[in-house]
């Protein structure tokens, strides 16, 4: 276990060059006053299931939109895959985000579309081919475990299958990282653990899952590597364990 003196600031000891992500001193003010991190410093290797962690406000949605680019940090600097993501230009960004799959707690699923439409969707915005489509979708939805759901509408699906479509949209480009916002967050104990089987399957297949919940049962029950945040500050980073005080 590492912990962090809250009034330090962090420097990064591993090589960028090695990791997938790396945040170095991360700092994001906003106009209203509110400081929503302050000075956090990690890196995520390639392959690892982390759990990001903390209650309300400490600053992992934060963490979330800066690493998809929805926001800059006010200061330092964040690396995806060597490249420092503040620099990429605004016709670069779709290419950027095929890299990373996101998934939220409240779906965003397209509700006049079936289940196999939400996935092909995502693949034409993106300027797929019909022979990509027709052999991505079909293994996608075999991955998530709906292929016998392709030709249902959202609103017939329970909300582990729901987020399992969304799971399965968010890997529709074989993204390097996967982002998991409070999935289990509308889910009840049970279908929140078929999610969480779904996220480590995905994983063990070499994806690099974030997950950001502040669900203690199932960071503890991972039992891998924990980030904890606590008002916009890095205080805990465990390389495995559970979720702590």
């Amino acid at each position: 276990m590492r912990a962090f003196n809250k009034n330090t600031k962090v420097d990064v000891v591993e090589n960028k060059n090695r990791s997938l992500i790396s945040i170095e001193n991360v700092t994001k003010n906003y106009t209203s006053g509110i400081v929503a991190l302050d000075c956090i410093s990690f890196a995520i290797y390639e392959g690892e299931f982390v759990s990001l962690v903390g209650p309300s406000g400490a600053g992992k949605s934060t963490i979330i939109k800066l690493l998809i680019r929805e926001e800059i940090p006010s200061h330092g600097q964040i690396f995806i895959a060597n490249r420092n993501i503040a620099t990429i230009k605004r016709y670069q960004m779709p290419y950027f985000r095929r890299k990373i799959g996101v998934v939220f707690q409240d779906y965003k699923l397209l509700d006049h579309k079936t289940v196999a439409e939400n996935i092909v969707f995502a693949l034409e915005v993106s300027e797929a081919s019909d022979e990509e489509i027709k052999n991505r979708v079909p293994k996608i939805l075999n991955l998530v475990g709906l292929m016998d759901r392709a030709d249902v509408f959202p609103n017939s699906l329970s909300g582990g299958e729901r987020q399992r479509v969304s799971i399965a949209r968010a890997l529709v480009h074989s993204p390097k990282i996967l982002i998991a916002d409070e999935p289990t967050g509308n889910l009840d104990p049970v279908t929140s653990q078929d999610v969480i089987n779904l996220l480590r399957k995905i994983n063990l297949s070499g994806t690099t899952v974030i997950l950001a919940t502040h669900n203690k049962e199932i960071v503890d029950q991972i039992n891998q590597r924990v980030v904890k945040l606590e008002k916009g500050k890095l205080i805990e980073d465990r390389k495995t364990g559970g979720y702590g005080r």
